[in-house]
């Protein structure tokens, strides 16, 4: 099932707009929202594949919604009226966010959810290695730190505080961040 959310104030596009997902990705499974507000929720608590905005909304034009949309893995699609497509296209296209009027042919839309779609799948697939390298990366920044604190205060060189702290984690069989921690919190410094 592919979750994908349609953003729209007006039902008559929205149904338009369903059956017209249903009909690219049978799989689909559309959810539908009225407001901006009622699509910042629905966001919070879903994981969908595709973001479909169709401007103006009730309660905002949609542009605020679309950036807060990028954030997600989702492919982010934004419908605006052909005077604001090129302008809105330019701004936007930095962001990851695929701006498009309504006068696009059917074809190109078809092609335009699966690429969004494809680019989805691409991004849940790299998202757990990227937070991993984000933790380790954290940690590395800490356990240097605390060889910093130990250097200073203890009067160590840098091989002697990397090999103190090794040593530790090895001993007491947990990770380097936790010895690196504790060291921190010895001279009471932040982690």
């Amino acid at each position: 099932m592919t979750p994908i959310l349609l953003i729209s104030g007006s039902r008559k596009a929205a149904d338009m707009y369903s059956n017209l997902l249903s009909s690219v990705q049978p799989s689909a499974a559309v959810c539908r929202a009225g407001s901006c507000g009622e699509a910042r929720r629905l966001m919070a608590k879903n994981n969908f594949s595709l973001i479909l905005i169709l401007t103006p909304l009730p309660d905002g034009f949609g542009t605020e919604l679309a950036k807060d949309a990028v954030r997600t893995t989702a492919g982010v699609m934004l419908a605006v009226s052909s005077e604001l497509e090129k302008e809105l296209s330019l701004k936007f296209e930095q962001d990851g966010i695929f701006v498009f009027s309504p006068a696009m042919s059917k074809k190109t839309f078809e092609s335009s959810v699966r690429l969004l779609l494809a680019v989805h799948v691409r991004l849940e697939r790299v998202q757990p290695a990227s937070e991993a390298m984000q933790q380790k990366l954290k940690d590395i920044r800490l356990v240097d730190r605390a060889k910093c604190y130990l250097i200073q205060y203890e009067k160590l060189t840098e091989p002697e505080a990397h090999r103190y702290i090794e040593k530790q984690a090895m001993d007491r069989r947990v990770p380097k961040r936790e010895i690196a921690e504790e060291i921190l919190s010895r001279y009471d410094m932040e982690t």
